[in-house]
């Protein structure tokens, strides 16, 4: 799970393993440990656990209903009232408060199954260090439309959404998992769209923005 994108800063993340909880939240006595402490919503604390094929949220806060939504249908959110825990099937979710739902959030970025390769020999062409993408999920969609910009300047997340009807919040959520998935690095100086830019050098550089599989899904 990601916590909230602060101008400036990399967004904190923490791994949930398989069969594990982690919270996320603060609380107004400023003593309980957080695995992602969020500041300035005392009300707006969880834990997220992930269990099977699915992974489950519970709300830890007192009075606080908390809102989970699927990034790609971000107006159709589904409120968990305190003390409540409720599985999810989402590959990507955006959790905020129920009262200020545009200040924080938390995204959290379900885990894929990994399928053990067969033991054969590769072929040499085969670059098993680019990992595998999906064609047909939406982050592809995203990536496909961010490598056909037609300018100096690649499209920005606004764009990208008004092209595949999404929400620019979506669009950076897909850019994030993008760019965690993909393993590109941070830059030593991170300027203002440094993820799309590094997304469309790695695409073209490793071959994933050239066949014309992406594009068919956007």
């Amino acid at each position: 799970m990601q916590g909230p994108v602060e101008r400036g800063r990399s967004p904190r993340w923490v791994e949930v393993p398989g069969g594990g909880t982690r919270t996320f939240g603060t609380c107004a006595c400023g003593e309980c440990a957080w695995d992602l402490p969020i500041d300035g919503e005392p009300d707006f604390r969880g834990a997220i656990a992930a269990e099977g094929g699915v992974w489950w949220i519970t709300n830890l806060s007192d009075t606080e209903p908390l809102f989970v939504a699927d990034v790609d249908h971000p107006g159709e959110a589904t409120a968990v009232r305190p003390g409540e825990r409720v599985p999810f099937g989402f590959d990507m979710a955006i959790v905020t408060p129920a009262r200020r739902p545009g200040r924080v959030s938390v995204t959290v970025f379900a885990a894929v199954t990994e399928v053990e390769p067969p033991v054969v020999r590769r072929c040499p062409a085969i670059r098993p260090e680019v990992p595998l993408l999906d064609p047909d999920a939406r982050y592809s969609a995203v990536l496909a439309a961010l490598c056909e910009r037609r300018g100096p300047v690649a499209p920005t997340s606004a764009d990208i959404a008004a092209r595949l009807r999404m929400s620019p919040r979506a669009v950076d959520a897909h850019i994030d998992y993008l760019v965690r998935k993909l393993e590109i690095p941070e830059p030593a100086i991170r300027r203002t769209g440094w993820k799309r830019m590094a997304l469309i050098e790695h695409a073209r550089t490793h071959g994933l923005a050239g066949a014309g599989q992406l594009a068919r899904t956007a």
